[in-house]
């Protein structure tokens, strides 16, 4: 994998959130009588699996490639020219002063729009995505819905919290709420 691909890699997968509760808010994963130990263990594998998805050759690497080399060429210019010569920058001499970090952060912001970052930052969040559910449906997990009650409970609870996490096992391990809740 290129330098670039694994970066990008690195950036989305952090993205993602840990144990198969991965899909959104909304939504997560379970399998009937799964112990914590296991549900712990199958989202790491499939975290894991996810990150190692090779995302270069992919229309969303490509575009963000192409963007961080324009960041990067308009973060290196060499202003030299344009300060106290062809620019006229001298504040004495009354002509407008030349701002190097002004134009720097100018061109990085074109060049973010023009590769239009975050669509394509969607898409590869996506592929990650797709590769994380199908490791957790491959290892038998089910997406369910989680009621409105369930949420709240779950958003009154810090992100990496041991609590959170055993609430959400107690959660995807129980048949009845799998059947229930099940998409």
């Amino acid at each position: 994998m290129s330098r670039s691909a694994f970066r990008l890699t690195a950036v989305f997968i952090l993205a993602l959130p840990a144990a198969p509760a991965a899909a959104s808010s909304a939504t997560s994963w379970g399998k009937a009588g799964v112990s914590f130990e296991d549900y712990r263990a199958d989202a790491l594998l499939c975290l894991r699996e996810a990150a190692a998805t090779d995302l270069s050759g992919t229309a969303p690497a490509r575009a963000l490639v192409l963007a961080s080399r324009q960041v990067e060429t308009g973060q290196s210019n060499d202003y030299t020219p344009m300060i106290n010569g062809a620019g006229g920058t001298s504040p004495t001499a009354g002509r407008p002063s030349f701002n190097p970090s002004g134009e720097t952060a100018l061109r990085v912001a074109r060049a973010q729009s023009a590769a239009q970052v975050d669509r394509h930052v969607g898409e590869a969040r996506a592929i990650l995505e797709a590769r994380l559910d199908l490791c957790l449906a491959g290892r038998g997990y089910q997406r369910f819905r989680l009621t409105r009650e369930q949420r709240r409970r779950l958003d009154r609870l810090p992100e990496r919290a041991p609590e959170r996490q055993a609430y959400l096992h107690s959660l995807a391990s129980d048949p009845q709420i799998l059947a229930a809740q099940g998409l």
